[in-house]
């Protein structure tokens, strides 16, 4: 495995075709927009390039033009993966593509290098940052890519509030702008467009939400009995850890989702605001990301046990 500059990420990027764009299982605004980026660009040099996804889209995110993904890679393609911090977020392509992907473009602070040549930039907000320094290399940036790697910054960063937010993020954003985006267009889907079930999801889990330290640490399993009584769907629950985060005194959010296939299996959604390192948690739990944000697996006889081992790993770290 090769470590290399985005200069020389951006030279590999012409000597090929035909792309396929890899994004992590349960693709976010950052993946798509990201990706999306990446494929205009390609496109623009007159590449062939299509998004691989193993998941559906999140329907906040169909309306991002070329969002489209194929589910399987079919011809000859040379693979690039985007905002993919390590290989088992590839999900059921990881065993196919195994030793055939080309370049990895990521920005987590935690992750391995598993393609042939690797670009991280720990310093960057989103991945969509990464690629609108290509589109910048490669002068290809237009309307339609910077409304791409808006959608990817905005939501990594949300909505610009977060604090891996920097003075270059405000930048890019800007240069975004210039670009010709329509923002408000842009913000409105991102950010303001909510099914109701999400909106009946959030409500029943502040119900079962457990605080401890005073209201700083919010705890809450959103068992498969739940998703089933109330008609949830995966997508509903999405946004439970940043919802819970906005209560005033909240510090922590630690969510934990169980699987309706394997109840044995509960995806844990962690984030926080100022001190408490999220990425530290989750890497207790076969998992890892940002620093305010991360995830996780646990896995338990059930839900009071998983909650159990996330509340106990949390008071071990806690200050």
């Amino acid at each position: 495995m090769n470590n290399i500059s985005l200069f020389e990420a951006a030279r590999l990027l012409l000597h090929y075709d035909n792309y396929g764009i890899l994004i992590h299982r349960r693709p976010d605004g950052d993946a798509i927009g990201s990706a999306e980026g990446l494929r205009l660009i390609l496109s623009a040099l007159g590449k062939k390039a299509a998004i691989l996804s193993t998941d559906e889209l999140p329907s906040y995110l169909r309306f991002v033009p070329g969002a489209g993904t194929e589910k399987m890679p079919e011809g000859q393609k040379t693979f690039v993966a985007v905002d993919v911090a390590e290989s088992s977020l590839l999900g059921t392509f990881k065993p196919l593509l195994e030793g055939k992907i080309l370049l990895k473009l990521d920005h987590h602070c935690t992750g391995e290098d598993f393609a042939r040549f690797n670009y991280t930039d720990e310093t960057a907000a989103a991945a969509g940052e990464i690629i609108y320094e290509l589109a910048g290399m490669t002068e290809t940036l237009n309307k339609d890519i910077a409304a791409a790697l808006y959608v990817a910054i905005a939501s990594d960063t949300g909505w610009f509030r977060y604090s891996n937010t920097t003075c270059r993020t405000l930048e890019i954003a800007a240069e975004l702008y210039k670009a010709g985006i329509d923002a408000a267009f842009l913000n409105s889907r991102l950010f303001e467009s909510k099914e109701l079930k999400t909106v009946q999801a959030t409500a029943v889990g502040v119900e079962h939400t457990l605080f401890l330290h005073e209201g700083q640490a919010a705890f809450l399993c959103f068992t498969a009995e739940m998703q089933e009584q109330g008609g949830f769907s995966e997508e509903n629950l999405a946004e439970l850890s940043s919802a819970l985060r906005e209560i005033e005194s909240v510090e922590l959010t630690a969510v934990l989702k169980q699987s309706r296939e394997n109840p044995e299996k509960f995806k844990l959604s962690t984030r926080s605001k100022s001190f408490f390192d999220c990425s530290v948690l989750c890497g207790c739990f076969e998992g890892g990301g940002h620093l305010r944000a991360s995830g996780g697996t646990v896995y338990a006889l059930s839900p009071e046990e998983a909650l159990g081992k996330v509340v106990a790993k949390t008071e071990e770290l806690w200050n």
